[in-house]
């Protein structure tokens, strides 16, 4: 599967991620929000080494009883890949979306959706990672593509 990134769009990320812009006094209650299952908030810094476009993915991930928070620290371009669930419980590529997002960009991916992991472009980057750890029940769910995705930006 090829695709190709386009700009971030906060409107056709909606179904599967909110935008978090903190402009105009903005609230985000899905990154405060503590998911389904008790838990406690857990906050990851990573660092990351920059890939090259295209990138190629082989695998997806999806967090049941959490949502995800990736807000940059230091950064240059970095991809944002979301899929819907298909019948089978597996991710649906044929509408994947994929998107480029900036340095100024953080995002709350919602629960139970599929996402590639952080990927990184241009240079080293340092992200700030929030999520709810579920204390009972699976919140990490790992998808081998059987064709990797191969996405240019």
């Amino acid at each position: 599967m090829r695709l190709t990134a386009r700009p971030l769009d906060a409107a056709a990320l909606a179904p599967f991620a909110t935008v978090l812009d903190g402009a105009h006094g903005a609230t985000f209650p899905a990154v405060l929000e503590p998911g389904n299952v008790p838990g406690a908030a857990a906050f990851t810094l990573l660092c990351l080494q920059p890939g090259s476009s295209p990138a190629t993915l082989t695998m997806l991930e999806r967090h049941p009883h959490s949502t995800q928070s990736f807000l940059p620290i230091q950064s240059g371009r970095w991809l944002v890949l979301v899929a819907p669930t298909a019948p089978d419980g597996s991710p649906d590529m044929a509408a994947a979306l994929a998107f480029v997002a900036g340095p100024e960009d953080a995002i709350c991916i919602h629960r139970d959706v599929w996402h590639a992991g952080l990927t990184v472009f241009d240079r080293p980057a340092r992200f700030g990672m929030i999520m709810w750890k579920a204390a009972q029940d699976e919140d990490g769910v790992v998808y081998t593509l059987a064709d990797p995705a191969i996405v240019t930006i």
